[in-house]
Formats: structure tokens, C-alpha cells, sequence
């Protein structure tokens, strides 16, 4: 077992915290994607320090490998959902599509 272990734990909650505080705090979507990001990495680690822990890193690669595909999915279609708020309200503040109607 590593050493470290509670060390990088405290660094993964910090993270994790962080980017929680990001998209809870924020207006932007922008921003918040950024937040989402930042817990998405924070939970990257998380798998990479546990695999590291149990001496299963074949295992933990391949969910990090899943886990970053569908990350790309979900920014992806954010950035697309910025792009059209961006068309029709002119703005990118959340507020903004509360005003939606469909």
C-alpha cells in the first residue's frame, strides 16, 4: 500500500470540492462545464489511486478509458447546447434558459 494513500484522497476531495463549487456558485454554462470537468478529473484519480490500491490497474485503466469517452460526449453536446443559447437568447447565462418554452 502506498504511503501516500490519505494524502492523495485529501487532494481528490479538494478537487472534487472545487469543482462542486464551480457549478453550484456559477451562472455561466461555461463555467460550469468547466466544473464538471474538474469533478470528472477528480474522480479520474480517484479510480487511478484506488486501482493503485488494490494492484488491479488493468481494470482501472479501462473504466478511466470508458469514463473519459463519455466525457467527451457530455462536453461535447454542452458546448453545443452554449452554441445555441448563445444564437437565440444572445447570452450564456443560465438564468436565460429558464425562459424556454417546448
Amino acid at each position: 500500500m502506498n504511503i501516500n494513500f490519505p494524502l492523495d484522497w485529501f487532494f481528490i476531495a479538494i478537487l472534487f470540492f472545487t469543482g462542486a463549487y464551480c457549478m453550484i456558485v456559477s451562472r455561466n454554462i461555461i463555467k460550469l462545464l468547466i466544473g464538471f470537468e474538474i469533478i470528472s478529473k477528480s474522480a479520474t484519480i480517484a479510480m487511478i489511486t484506488a486501482g493503485q490500491a488494490t494492484n488491479n490497474m488493468a481494470l482501472a485503466q479501462s473504466v478511466i478509458i470508458v469514463m473519459i469517452m463519455v466525457e467527451a460526449i457530455v462536453i461535447a453536446s454542452g458546448l453545443a447546447l452554449v452554441v445555441k443559447s448563445y444564437r437565440l437568447n444572445g447570452s450564456i447565462d443560465i438564468k436565460k434558459l429558464m425562459n424556454l418554452k417546448g
